[in-house]
């Protein structure tokens, strides 16, 4: 196994500080390229890199994707406000869209986070100046979409896997009634299946790795361990699943601090 010396591993954060948010195996493809070949494991690389990042109140995290499993990674600042420093080539009227936007997915009544298009559009139309047109509105979500802070799927607006990297604690801190985890994963779960028996969540994802895992191709609680014949369901297009709102002290006073 290579040695992770200082020169190498500050090539890798020069790369990940320009990349800003890459997959794992554009990742992997740099360190090798680093090493020559000869490259530590992933984990490692990561490990020694964020050691390193430490003293700048930085980090390299990942988050894997809810419905194919790729895994996405970003350079994040773990001490300032995540939207504003991660999204540092948009004006404060597209910050404020952003943000808008972020809120209303997580936040969606119907517990499906997301959002349709046709309301997105008008959302971020009436956040911007009185001349910001809806095209002006339709061009910043492609803009958001391509940064990964979001995701358009079959006419629905989505966190953007980038969103759920950098956004995690931003989100559990101001909204944590809205919080789901994969049972299997413990990611962060937007979309996927309830257990109707123990209300446990699973990514579409990791329900396909578990239904593949068992012998009788079918889909078994890895909580309760119960057959989860016709569970409940939730994402983009989905029935939805209701919140079970209970406001956290922690939230609600972030939230009042944020619209004071």
């Amino acid at each position: 196994m290579a040695e992770l010396s200082a020169p190498e591993r500050q090539m890798i954060v020069q790369w990940c500080m320009s990349a800003q948010f890459f997959s794992e195996q554009a990742l992997q493809e740099t360190i090798s390229r680093i090493y020559d070949n000869e490259a530590p494991a992933l984990q490692d690389t990561v490990d020694a890199v964020n050691l390193r990042l430490t003293r700048y109140s930085l980090e390299l995290r990942s988050s894997m994707s809810q419905t194919s499993g790729e895994r996405m990674w970003a350079l994040i600042n773990t001490k300032a406000d995540a939207i504003a420093t991660g999204a540092t080539p948009y004006s404060p009227t597209l910050l404020t869209i952003l943000k808008h936007l972020i809120e209303q997915v997580y936040t969606d009544q119907h517990g499906n986070f997301a959002v349709d298009l046709h309301t997105a559009v008008r959302e971020a139309t009436s956040k911007g100046s009185t001349s910001y047109s809806r095209r002006d509105a339709q061009e910043a979500i492609d803009w958001f979409c391509s940064d990964g802070w979001l995701q358009v799927a079959d006419g629905w607006v989505v966190l953007g896997q980038r969103s759920c990297i950098e956004l995690q604690a931003y989100l559990t801190d101001g909204f944590a009634e809205y919080m789901r985890t994969c049972a299997l994963c413990k990611e962060m779960a937007t979309q996927g299946v309830m257990c109707d028996a123990c209300d446990a969540f699973i990514h579409p994802y990791c329900a396909g790795r578990l239904s593949e895992t068992s012998k009788a191709q079918m889909l078994s609680c890895p909580t309760c361990h119960q057959l989860m014949e016709s569970p409940s369901s939730f994402g983009p297009g989905k029935p939805g699943i209701r919140h079970n709102l209970v406001k956290s002290d922690a939230s609600q006073t972030q939230r009042n601090e944020d619209d004071g």
